[in-house]
């Protein structure tokens, strides 16, 4: 799709969303009814999701980004009670506003649009963001159990364990707390925990995580610079967290700058600090172009001087030609 093409749709994202919540509440006035304000909320929210999503398989040239998207969506929602032909409504209703508003260059949206209505009518299997992961330690059941229930104590205990037992902050990171909050994540898709639970488990493990540095020896410095960070828009930091514990583990010197950094801070910082390394990590795949305006402006301002970058994330492990 042509970069006025994107351009487009993003002038008139706005517009969109509000005409195509109008037309899905108008089809359908009993999940108005039903739900009040927050089901016009709820969809409004839905229809933004529906456009990032797509124009991420858009720059990505790559229709299976979306049609996963919808094979998490349909579940997320039959799991609260919405019937599955309210997304086959919106999806729709995306296209002919789109067609009416950006007329011939709406073409390779409107082929995402018609390829995700299409996978609906067969069938899509929500799709298993927790794969590939490391092999769950025995620690990593109770540790989510634990954490679901607020028992900080229980989780603490059990961490420690694991993490004396390995001797490694990272090992126990991606063996215990990862495996544990994917879970957390799919029990939420499926509408079995809330998301105060899910925010509430996720503040837990953030805490362990940070107090078992202090528990573990690292190597010897090696004269080395990493920064990591989540560009603006990504507020998912605790994976990235647990590759910076690594890399510091391993004696580089780490500077990480957490979820949502703006680009222009991130650029002021790998400019005074001349990393060898800068990390940036996309979770979803509407972060890609934060990752990609991130590059780009590093490269941009730092020239011959810019440090090697690595991209990685939970939608580059399920997508690994993303990275290219």
């Amino acid at each position: 799709m042509s970069e006025r093409a994107l351009e487009g749709i993003d002038a008139l994202r706005d517009e969109a969303v509000r005409d195509v919540t109008d037309a899905c509440m108008s089809a359908r006035p009993d999940l108005e009814a039903r739900f009040g304000r927050r089901g016009r909320e709820a969809c409004a929210e839905d229809i933004q999701f529906h456009i990032e999503f797509a124009r991420a398989s858009l720059e990505a040239g790559d229709n299976s980004l979306f049609i996963s998207y919808l094979g998490w969506v349909s579940q997320v929602l039959e799991t609260r009670g919405v019937p599955g032909d309210s997304l086959m409504v919106s999806l729709r209703a995306l296209g002919e506003f789109f067609t009416s508003g950006l007329g011939a260059d709406a073409g390779p949206l409107t082929e995402v649009l018609e390829a995700g209505c299409a996978a609906l009518a067969e069938g899509i299997e929500p799709p298993a963001y927790d794969r590939p992961c490391p092999e769950p330690w025995e620690e990593a059941d109770a540790f989510r159990e634990a954490a679901l229930a607020g028992d900080r104590e229980n989780a603490a205990r059990l961490f420690t364990q694991a993490l004396q037992r390995s001797g490694s902050l990272h090992e126990t990171e991606i063996h215990v707390v990862q495996p544990a909050l994917y879970a957390i994540g799919r029990l939420w898709q499926e509408n079995k925990v809330s998301v105060a639970q899910e925010h509430m488990a996720s503040a837990i493990a953030q805490t362990l995580m940070g107090q078992g540095y202090g528990m573990v020896e690292p190597a010897g410095n090696i004269d080395r610079t990493a920064v990591f960070a989540c560009p603006a828009g990504n507020q998912h930091a605790i994976g990235l967290r647990m590759v910076a514990d690594a890399f510091e583990q391993a004696g580089w010197t780490v500077h990480f700058l957490g979820a949502d950094t703006p680009l222009t801070a991130l650029v002021q910082h790998i400019r005074e600090l001349a990393p060898d390394l800068v990390g940036l990590s996309a979770s979803l795949p509407d972060h890609l172009k934060g990752v990609r305006e991130a590059v780009s402006g590093l490269r941009r301002a730092l020239g011959k001087e810019c440090p090697r970058i690595v991209v990685g994330g939970l939608v580059f492990n399920q997508f690994p030609p993303l990275a290219d």
